[in-house]
């Protein structure tokens, strides 16, 4: 007989809670509310929310807008750079912030640095772009081969970030190596606590079950992260977007299954993933 567990230490984050909380809040007494950018890589919870009256914009359809006044726009927990808030203002948005206050205290550190700033991170990423644009000097580099060609051009005190989901190893690895080519480099320790500790978390958790079924949106850079760790610890995970996804053929008659997720993974998901997983028997 299958059994079926949860990880308890899967599903949102503090800053996704903060963020979800304030928008569900806010739809209490109004109809509609606009978030820039969606605010979770999870499409069964921007479905729920969709139907409260959330409606995602993206930079674009800020270009093409000449007014909001009386409108709202939540700006989610990966950030926004500078000029952002600025045309939000200028169209007359009333803002509800829900930067995720690791992130801003990042984005403050940024914008204060002097000297030739490095970010580790996804190109591209919501959160990489908020960082980026706090500082015209800020460069990013996504893995240690990309780092290998800026070292020879790096000043010699340069200040080093990382964007907060990214691998604590991988970051420690790129920081040796800077530090190894500048001595006087500023290394900022930027990884969320609750990310460095999920990896030993995350790793226990899939040796001790027989399959592991990881459940995240596509587009989650942290589901991409976590269910490859899921699966150098057992070779037996899937990775998938909710239960639509399950295929009976995953499982043995008496396999113990657990199931994870990403920070962007709403706990309710976990719970009818594992109660479908359940049901196939």
């Amino acid at each position: 007989m299958i059994k079926v567990e949860i990880d308890p230490h899967s599903g949102f984050c503090p800053g996704v809670i903060r963020a979800i909380s304030s928008a569900e809040d806010y739809l209490c007494s109004h109809e509609r509310l606009y978030s820039l950018g969606d605010i979770v890589h999870n499409g069964s919870e921007l479905e729920r929310l969709g139907a409260l009256g959330l409606v995602p914009l993206d930079e674009d359809d800020l270009e093409e807008m000449s007014s909001a006044a009386g409108e709202t726009v939540l700006i989610r927990a990966h950030g926004q750079p500078p000029r952002v808030y600025e045309r939000l203002r200028d169209l007359g948005f009333n803002i509800i912030d829900c930067t995720c206050p690791v992130v801003l205290n990042i984005q403050k550190s940024i914008a204060a640095a002097d000297a030739q700033v490095l970010i580790f991170g996804k190109k591209g990423h919501p959160e990489v772009l908020g960082l980026l644009g706090q500082n015209p000097r800020a460069v990013v580099f996504e893995s240690l081969e990309e780092l290998q060609t800026l070292l020879p051009g790096l000043e010699e005190a340069p200040e080093v970030f990382s964007q907060t989901t990214m691998s604590p190893v991988d970051y420690a690895s790129a920081c040796s190596m800077i530090r190894d080519a500048r001595p006087r480099a500023v290394l900022h320790e930027t990884i969320c606590a609750q990310v460095r500790s999920r990896h030993s978390q995350l790793q226990e958790f899939a040796r001790s079950h027989d399959v592991v079924v990881f459940v995240a949106g596509r587009n989650s850079s942290n589901g991409r992260v976590l269910s490859g760790i899921c699966r150098q610890a057992n070779i037996r995970t899937v990775h998938v977007k909710d239960e639509t996804e399950i295929d009976p053929a995953f499982f043995r008659a008496d396999d113990t299954v657990g199931v994870c997720g990403a920070t962007s993974t709403p706990r309710w998901l976990l719970e009818k993933v594992a109660a479908h997983i359940e049901n196939l028997q």
